[in-house]
């Protein structure tokens, strides 16, 4: 199987929990040739949708600037763990500096403890003072998997957190 069909079976076609279990596959990306990248490129800007964060997640990842119209389009209408993820993405493509107040104002609204997990992981990207302060700050979150992933996402030893969680 050529890596292209590979990318669209288990990347834009993943709608199973078994393939969408263990997160978005950055690999099969990363293993296309340039011309089966412009063709993923394409189709994943096709697939763009406030439904699905992988293809927003992908597009970052390869720093599609085709992308960016769609992608401030999408985060007009987006909210909460959605909005970080596209601000995320399109940070990654063109480090627009709008992005980190989009964060800073939507990351304090998001209180789904499962809904934080997976965007503190792309806080560090921002690498931004403000942002890299409430990163820190979900350390000491009351749920212990927000506190846990907050530190690990940062780099940081987790054995206070667990600690910290153990004698409660």
């Amino acid at each position: 199987m050529k890596n292209i069909d590979l990318f669209r079976k288990d990347f834009l076609e993943a709608n199973t929990w078994a393939q969408r279990k263990d997160g978005v596959p950055i690999d099969l990306l990363d293993n296309l040739t340039k011309a089966e990248l412009k063709i993923a490129e394409t189709e994943l800007i096709h697939a763009l949708s406030l439904r699905d964060d992988w293809p927003v997640i992908g597009l970052g990842h390869i720093q599609s600037k085709a992308a960016l119209p769609k992608l401030y389009e999408l985060l007009k209408d987006s909210n909460g763990p959605m909005k970080v993820t596209i601000a995320h993405s399109i940070f990654q493509i063109c480090q627009d500096a709008q992005m980190i107040d989009i964060v800073l104002h939507t990351m304090p609204v998001i209180t789904n403890p499962f809904e934080l997990i997976d965007i503190l992981y792309y806080l560090p990207d921002f690498n931004n003072k403000s942002i890299t302060e409430l990163h820190h700050s979900y350390c000491n979150h009351t749920d212990y998997l927000v506190a846990y992933n907050a530190t690990q996402s940062l780099g940081l030893p987790t054995d206070e957190v667990i600690e910290r969680f153990r004698n409660r």
